[in-house]
């Protein structure tokens, strides 16, 4: 935010006449921008692609070791990234904010903001069925929906029966046509029809799911995390018909997740906690950071090593260190 400070007879003063919105102003380059709060890290192809605060994208070439900023048409927060190829990709964030690459992350452009929407905030995930449809949420029950690669928005919230608007955290699709999007109240929306409709299905919690991951099992059933505030983690084998809740041995915050070649999955969090759950879902295993820094999200590079940023920026490590089951 750009403010005018003048004083006056000793006494601050602070003018807003020249102020600038974060939406209007591209990224600053800035050395230090790999060890900044950074949210979100995906693929894309052989490349891996952060985003964080002050409109913050970073791309890496070699699984994560060195990485370079991109331009980045505003310097508003981005809370999350996704990309259909290893060319097309979108990035959201505060003011409902839309952006896209079509150069593999190296240029991002905005497609598309709210600032002006009578229920401001921010956009908090995103998931794309092909190069050109896809679905954009946040709090508020935001729900956006695109039919052309995000030239144009449209407002989708009354296809999801969420009548109390509850946020909208997270988004997985396991397989073509299904949708899970993790929301609050014990609530995780489906699905089944493409992002046609959204129907709430209720699991034996009461607060919010921050992370969701999904994946088809041999059985044609779905395998399901749900992640969240207080350590929660909840588990299902049968598409969300029924739910366990697992032991996370922690009561801090939990939300960025992803599979792993074993089968299992690895969910980070706050405090540092790395926790990886066994391809049965039926136990998990608390690994911490030394450091203790908040991690956001995780990715498996192309080498197999993980990738997770966060507070403090990037970080790697081998996958053998979070795997080491009883």
């Amino acid at each position: 935010m750009s403010t005018l400070v003048a004083f006056a007879l000793g006494t601050p003063t602070v003018s807003y006449a020249d102020y600038l919105d974060p939406l209007d102003l591209p990224s600053l380059p800035m050395d230090s921008a790999q060890h900044s709060l950074l949210l979100d890290v995906v693929s894309a192809g052989d490349r891996l692609v952060a985003v964080g605060e002050r409109g913050h994208i970073l791309y890496s070439d070699d699984q994560g070791m060195n990485w370079t900023q991109a331009q980045v048409a505003v310097r508003s927060q981005l809370n999350a990234v996704y990309f259909w190829n290893d060319q097309q990709g979108w990035a959201v964030g505060e003011d409902a904010v839309i952006l896209h690459t079509s150069d593999a992350g190296q240029t991002w452009t905005k497609q598309f903001d709210a600032r002006d929407e009578e229920m401001k905030g921010p956009l908090l995930d995103l998931f794309f069925k092909s190069a050109d449809e896809g679905f954009a949420i946040g709090v508020f029950n935001k729900l956006y929906h695109t039919r052309d690669g995000g030239q144009s928005w449209e407002n989708w919230q009354e296809h999801a029966d969420n009548l109390d608007e509850w946020h909208l955290f997270a988004m997985s699709s396991p397989v073509e046509g299904v949708i899970y999007v993790a929301s609050e109240a014990g609530l995780l929306f489906r699905s089944l029809d493409g992002g046609n409709s959204f129907e709430p299905l209720q699991t034996d919690h009461d607060g919010s799911f921050h992370g969701v991951l999904a994946k088809r099992g041999s059985d044609g059933e779905d395998r399901l995390v749900l992640s969240g505030v207080g350590g929660k983690l909840f588990v299902s084998a049968d598409s969300g018909q029924s739910w366990n809740e697992l032991d996370t041995h922690t009561e801090a915050g939990i939300s960025g997740s992803t599979w792993l070649a074993d089968g299992s999955a690895l969910i980070v969090g706050a405090d540092g906690v790395m926790l990886n759950v066994s391809p049965d879902l039926a136990s998990v295993k608390k690994y911490q950071r030394d450091n203790g820094l908040p991690l956001s999200s995780v990715v498996v590079a192309n080498n197999g090593g993980l990738v997770l940023v966060g507070l403090g920026g990037v970080q790697t490590l081998s996958t053998s260190e979070v795997t080491q089951h009883d």
